[in-house]
């Protein structure tokens, strides 16, 4: 009899490519029953939506004031158990007995410990996707009040856990020296699609997918593209939760690049297969960023596409064992761009059929086995 799993996300599941993947994954192993906020529906699994909570425009006075009052004396439970999430236990409640429980955001794992705590037997598998206590850790202000709150989670509920998966060797190590817990290195690998390399052009295209922000260098690619031969192109498929921002990177855009709007998920890997190379710009500002490990980097590989990148830690071996792309000398904008115009044609097509070849070991496929086996140990 096929056992029972619950994930709970404090989004929705089509919107972030690792969850998402991990239900691909499981579904045809286990009955899988999604619990996210406002969550659209995933083909071969049941979901269960609950609303999402005010943000910080959206907020009465009287609200926004009770907030900081419960962050500044540390009373941490109304932002845990806020009004929109109380629906998260009638959901878990009506659900058959779950085997295990996959937490998708550490915000959500009260909910799981609640849950096993009625249900012994239960087992719950964490996926920190970053370090959540120093997540915007350059701001002394969140520091104080939201990085207390992280810390607060992490010191009360992740030793309850019985599995812990993260995206990197230096989270990994951070988990355990602050709160002694064993994380395995879980990679966020896409699915392999059955692609070729794009042909070279005149023109070489340049593609930037994802988030855009200050934290993540994203004005970089404005500098960068300031500074390339007139032989490149650069292509952004971008969101960003800051409008300004986006705008001020349209208006300061020079003519080589090109803003197009963003893709499904699902269509990112095909979509930017017409392209060369990917590129990423984040530098070591925080050490979330320092460590990160982004899902656009294994997706550009699956795209088939040379890499240009800075020279993070967590990204070089990649770069060293596959010769998928090459490593900026250090993390400013120009020296990205002279990495760039070094580049002839020759060596960007190797990139692609280097990309090409580890696109066959770098999918899902590779993790599918990893998550399996860990399931089947819990459960």
């Amino acid at each position: 009899m096929r056992k029972n799993i619950i994930l709970l996300n404090d989004f929705d599941i089509i919107k972030r490519p690792r969850p998402y993947r991990i239900i691909e994954i499981l579904k045809d192993s286990f009955n899988i029953y999604a619990v996210a906020k406002e969550c659209s529906p995933v083909s071969g699994i049941k979901t269960f939506s609950y609303p999402t909570d005010k943000n910080a425009k959206q907020r009465n006075k009287e609200e926004q004031e009770t907030l900081e009052a419960n962050l500044n004396a540390k009373n941490f439970l109304p932002l845990i158990y806020t009004p929109n999430r109380k629906i998260i236990t009638k959901i878990l409640d009506s659900l058959p007995k779950s085997d295990l429980i996959i937490v998708e955001d550490i915000t959500l794992l009260p909910f799981a410990n609640d849950y096993k705590n009625k249900n012994p037997k239960t087992k719950i598998l964490i996926d920190l996707r970053e370090y959540y206590p120093l997540e915007y850790e350059n701001n002394p202000k969140w520091l104080e009040t939201f990085g207390s709150f992280f810390y607060f989670l992490c010191k009360t509920y992740l030793k309850e856990v019985d599995f812990a998966i993260t995206i990197s060797e230096g989270i990994a190590k951070k988990y355990f020296e602050v709160f002694n817990l064993k994380c395995e290195i879980f990679y966020s690998l896409p699915p392999y699609f059955d692609l070729n390399p794009s042909p070279l052009e005149e023109k070489i295209k340049i593609v930037y997918h994802g988030f855009l922000s200050p934290d993540r260098n994203s004005h970089f690619l404005v500098e960068v593209a300031k500074n390339l031969e007139k032989r490149f192109h650069l292509y952004i498929l971008g969101l960003s939760n800051q409008t300004d921002f986006l705008e001020n990177l349209q208006n300061n855009a020079p003519s080589n690049i090109s803003f197009i709007p963003p893709v499904a998920m699902q269509e990112i890997i095909p979509f930017t297969n017409q392209f060369d190379l990917g590129i990423l710009t984040l530098s070591p500002n925080s050490f979330n960023n320092a460590n990160a490990m982004p899902n656009k980097f294994f997706e550009y590989i699956q795209a088939r596409l040379g890499i240009i990148t800075t020279p993070l830690p967590s990204l070089l071996s990649f770069i060293s064992q596959y010769k998928i792309g090459v490593c900026s000398t250090d993390f400013s904008a120009k020296s990205i761009a002279s990495n760039l115009n070094s580049l002839d044609k020759n060596q960007i097509l190797k990139l692609k059929l280097a990309s090409h070849q580890a696109s066959k070991t770098l999918n899902y496929v590779q993790n599918q086995n990893k998550i399996l086996e860990i399931i089947h140990s819990l459960i």
